[in-house]
């Protein structure tokens, strides 16, 4: 989200109804611009650019609509945009059939609290609180995430990409700009960030420097992401002291292997094989 951006979310729905306005209301009420769409892929295509949330309210049609929802899913996956589903418990079993679950940032059963539902929403847009507090997240059986790092990086595909290596193992947060990193630490506490050097409005250097300013940030581990190998490069990002740097062309095994070795010893070391 740019600077003094006020975020803007996007609901889906299929007519209009006295609880889609209430939504509406209650989301404006928040200082948060709305839009709405009908439920197709035209009208959402047209719509769904520059938003930070898209907020599908089910119904009836959302039996004949398959191919709509994994449209939307995989274009919020594209965009790194937060998908969330309002419905009955019918309503959201049909569409966590046609939607990966994984790609799906929240979701709302019906009946709900409004207050609450707002509250979330809210700390959604802003980056005040994880995935994980709007729905809980799906674990393979046996398996449990026990660390959770904050991943920030301006380059969508980047993120998708290391986000889907460490998945397996960690919870993994993922933002597109500094300035919505630095609140998320401060509500969230991440175990680990990966935060890229070169941003735009708040780039690296500056989000290390405002974590680093606040006592309840202040030890949470950073490592710089940068795609510059030159020692002059690395010198210079490693005299902002953060606990190490990554980079960017650094082997899938590789990251995988340094981010596990954080985790055992405490300390950050570039694996090479």
């Amino acid at each position: 989200m740019e600077e003094n951006k006020i975020p803007e979310i996007l609901i889906i729905s299929q007519g209009s109804a006295f609880m889609v306005n209430s939504l509406e209301n209650n989301i404006r009420k928040e200082g948060i611009h709305v839009s709405r769409c009908e439920a197709n892929v035209r009208e959402v295509d047209e719509n769904i650019e520059g938003k930070d949330i898209i907020l599908m309210f089910a119904g009836e049609y959302i039996q004949n609509s398959s191919g709509l929802l994994s449209y939307i899913a995989s274009k919020c996956a594209e965009e790194c945009v937060h998908f969330c589903v309002v419905g009955y418990p019918n309503e959201i079993q049909l569409i966590e059939k046609y939607v990966d679950l994984a790609q799906i940032t929240g979701e709302f059963t019906r009946p709900f609290d409004m207050k609450e539902f707002t509250s979330k929403i809210k700390a959604l847009a802003y980056g005040e609180i994880a995935k994980s507090d709007v729905k809980v997240q799906n674990t393979r059986p046996g398996e449990k995430a026990t660390h959770n790092i904050l991943l920030c990086d301006d380059d969508t595909m980047f993120l998708k990409m290391v986000q889907e290596w460490l998945s397996a193992k960690y919870h993994v947060t993922i933002v597109k700009t500094g300035l919505m990193a630095v609140p998320f630490a401060l509500n969230n506490q991440p175990e680990l960030i990966l935060l890229d050097y070169e941003m735009p409005v708040m780039n690296g250097p500056k989000v290390l420097e405002a974590l680093r300013g606040d006592k309840k940030t202040a030890q949470i581990p950073v490592v710089f992401l940068t795609g510059h190998s030159d020692k002059e490069s690395v010198m210079e990002v490693m005299k902002l002291r953060p606990q190490g740097y990554l980079l960017k062309s650094t082997k899938k095994e590789d990251i995988i292997a340094s981010v596990d070795n954080f985790f055992m010893t405490g300390q950050w070391k570039n694996i090479q094989a």
